[in-house]
């Protein structure tokens, strides 16, 4: 049976995330065997494998040694074999929209703004130690300035929201759909996908890092280009002589995203 648990204080960034109560990993047998040894690492590329020895494959990526080992197979760098550091077990993962933190930052000449996103839903799923798929929804009129203070930043955040910009009115949400993944050889995934901004998709890579597995907790960060979207206000990409009115095209996208345990599913 699961137990329940209180998770520690953990700090992402700027931001603290208190305590929260909530599942352990603790599950019977039937659900989570126990790690099994497998005594050559190269068989963990092979076929017929138990429930057991699955789980000591996959945990023992973690070890270098382990990993160094089945470089030596013979069979190259596999898929999800990476040394992905504190990637979390099988299972389908829901983030907390309230507690999951989204960040936007784009630069004008002389000047750096910066706000957040709101976040409507966020899922993945990991089979056999890989991140198979995964998808987020953004709420686009929760979009605001947080670098400005006061009307400055009402006005930013109005502007942002209008039709020069994402126009939230007629396209309220933006999505990125994961369809495939890869290590970085760094400790991180990449994510390949697709992100969609006011209607239009184009496949782009972000990047997401675990920093825990109970609850899970990663960092997700990605840089989109605007003007594929067609948000052209004060784009070099659609209009001349702009001089210090220039909007850099290049937006950036940080996302602490925590886990909502209650909804956690094992496979």
């Amino acid at each position: 049976m699961m137990k329940r648990f209180c998770s520690p204080v953990w700090v992402v960034g700027a931001v603290l995330f208190l305590a929260s109560c909530g599942e352990s990993n603790e599950l019977d047998s039937k659900q989570e065997p126990a790690a099994v040894k497998v005594e050559n690492p190269c068989d963990c590329f092979g076929e017929g494998l138990t429930a057991g020895q699955s789980r000591y494959c996959r945990e023992s990526k973690r070890d270098t040694r382990f990993l160094d080992a089945l470089r030596t197979c013979s069979m190259g760098e596999v898929e999800g074999v990476s040394a992905v550091e504190k990637m979390p077990f099988d299972g389908e993962y829901t983030m907390d929209k309230d507690k999951t933190v989204v960040q936007w930052s784009g630069t004008k000449v002389g000047t750096i703004e910066e706000g957040t996103v709101t976040l409507r839903s966020c899922t993945f799923s990991i089979d056999h130690g890989i991140l198979e798929k995964g998808e987020m929804v953004i709420e686009m009129n929760g979009i605001k300035a947080t670098s400005q203070k006061g009307k400055a930043a009402r006005e930013l955040t109005e502007h942002l929201r209008s039709e020069d910009f994402f126009n939230v009115a007629q396209f309220p949400t933006a999505s990125f759909v994961v369809s495939s993944t890869r290590a970085d050889g760094m400790g991180s995934l990449l994510l390949s996908g697709a992100l969609t901004i006011k209607g239009k998709t184009k496949e782009m890579d972000a990047r997401i890092r675990f920093a825990s597995t109970d609850p899970v907790i990663a960092t997700l960060d990605f840089i989109f280009d605007r003007s594929d979207f067609d948000v052209r206000f004060g784009s070099g990409s659609f209009f001349e002589d702009l001089g210090d009115n220039l909007i850099s095209d290049m937006v950036g996208i940080k996302m602490a995203l925590i886990e909502d345990k209650e909804a956690r599913r094992y496979k």
